[in-house]
Formats: C-alpha cells, sequence, structure tokens
C-alpha cells in the first residue's frame, strides 16, 4: 500500500536524524502520534480534516513542530535531504508552517 510506505519513508527519515518528535502522520484513518520523547502511539479511527483546514484525507496529512518543523521550512541540522524523498510518485505541499498533505 502506497501510504504505508510513504509514512514508512517519512519515518525512517525521522529516526534517521532524530526528527521524531512532536509529529503526527495521517493516513487511512489513522494516526502515528510521536509525542516529544519520539514516542510512538498509534490512534485509529481519526481523520486529520478534524484537526486542520488543509489536509488531505485521501493521501497522507502531517502535524510537525520542533526539529522536523525546523528540517521542512528552513533546512537545519543539516538535513536538506528532506526534499530528495521519494514519496513514490506524491509531493507535499505546506498548507501552514507547520502541516501538510500529500497529493499525486
Amino acid at each position: 500500500m502506497k501510504k504505508v510506505k510513504i509514512a514508512k519513508t517519512i519515518e525512517k527519515f525521522m529516526k534517521k536524524y532524530g526528527l521524531d518528535s512532536d509529529v503526527r502522520i495521517y493516513f487511512s484513518n489513522k494516526c502515528w502520534d510521536y509525542d516529544s520523547g519520539g514516542k510512538k502511539t498509534v490512534i485509529e479511527d481519526i481523520k486529520a480534516s478534524d484537526y486542520f483546514e488543509f489536509a488531505n484525507d485521501d493521501t497522507i496529512s502531517m502535524t510537525f513542530e520542533g526539529p522536523l518543523y525546523d528540517v521542512i521550512n528552513y533546512g537545519h541540522y543539516g538535513c536538506n535531504e528532506w526534499n530528495k524523498l521519494d514519496f513514490d510518485g506524491y509531493y507535499m505541499e505546506q498548507g501552514h508552517s507547520w502541516n501538510g498533505s500529500f497529493y499525486k
């Protein structure tokens, strides 16, 4: 499934650079929630559109604060590789500086 593959790509990137805190990845009516300590919790029966305006429930949406926010918005931590990630034909468009959704 493409959504899981993309979510795992994001997760792998976050873990590689220690960015897996204060992030939510929404897809398929669930959410991978990474708390401020990087602990992952899966939340079922949840839609991103219930939490922010520019969510895309048909694909993947994300909210991010802390270090991933800095990477996506400013390229900090030497992680400019975010723009080089393979999202399997999808791209991320930011709705606000703290969220983004994926489209074909």
